[in-house]
């Protein structure tokens, strides 16, 4: 079909940006004089080829963009919508495989120029809090700071650093420097909360960890087991690997009481 050929190069120059004033004019006459075609549906069509072509080019649009397009194509094609498909697929074959020929050419030109297009802005996807993040954002708003006391345990004789932890939050960040390294085959270092709300018998495990080897200070995570009311005192035992669930308390290393 003539008319078809022409509104495919015409299709393929409106979704680029190209297409004049006359250009336009004719686009327009042609689609009226063919009233089964729907023009928007073929530049929808397009744009959804284009965020597929474009997530394989050299400089792909970020992803959740190109994944938004993607699911809006797919929206604007749901099985209840009124408005005219695209044209027909065969089964057993993918879309854009069957997809005629212009779509391919307009979603090909479009990819080309949304990639070139430096003016688009390129989210970057924000990244994972760090430890120290963390520690930082809890100290800043007012969390309990408890600084660590050294039993005699030998594994404490140099052992420093504190301990921030809100209730509110229900996390908290350790920092320990000068705490004896452990080998995490023989035993582990084990923290246990001691909530106000609970028989001090069985404090709240606050997980196990280890410390390596050197100079430098250690930022550990806090991981309640359960939620804690209200913290009051929290300590450092040294357990079998994989810790306890009750504590002999026989090796208490650290200690953090608030007052």
């Amino acid at each position: 079909m003539r008319d078809m050929k022409r509104i495919e190069e015409l299709l393929t120059d409106r979704a680029t940006g190209d297409l004049s004033s006359a250009d336009e004019a004719e686009l327009h006459e042609l689609v009226r004089a063919n009233p089964e075609l729907n023009s928007d549906v073929y530049d929808r069509v397009a744009a959804e080829l284009a965020a597929g072509l474009v997530a394989v080019s050299p400089d792909p649009l970020p992803k959740a963009l190109a994944d938004r397009l993607v699911k809006d194509g797919e929206a604007f094609f749901a099985p209840d919508r009124s408005v005219t498909q695209a044209p027909d697929i065969s089964p057993g074959r993918a879309p854009w495989v069957t997809w005629s020929g212009w779509v391919v050419a307009a979603a090909a030109a479009v990819a080309w120029f949304l990639a070139l297009d430096s003016r688009a802005p390129v989210v970057e996807p924000a990244a994972p809090p760090t430890v120290a993040d963390v520690r930082s954002g809890l100290i800043d708003q007012a969390a309990t700071l408890l600084d660590w006391t050294a039993t005699e345990d030998p594994a404490a004789m140099s052992a420093t650093g504190d301990v921030v932890w809100s209730d509110a939050a229900q996390a908290g960040v350790m920092r320990i420097a000068g705490l004896e390294a452990n080998d995490p085959t023989v035993t582990q270092y084990q923290l246990w909360v001691f909530d106000e709300e609970r028989d001090e018998r069985f404090p709240v495990d606050g997980g196990v960890f280890d410390i390596p080897a050197g100079p430098g200070e250690v930022l550990v995570p806090i991981q309640v087991a359960v939620p804690v009311t209200k913290a009051t005192l929290f300590a450092i035992t040294v357990e079998k690997p994989g810790g306890v669930v009750v504590s002999d308390r026989e090796r208490i290393v650290l200690v953090a009481q608030a007052t």
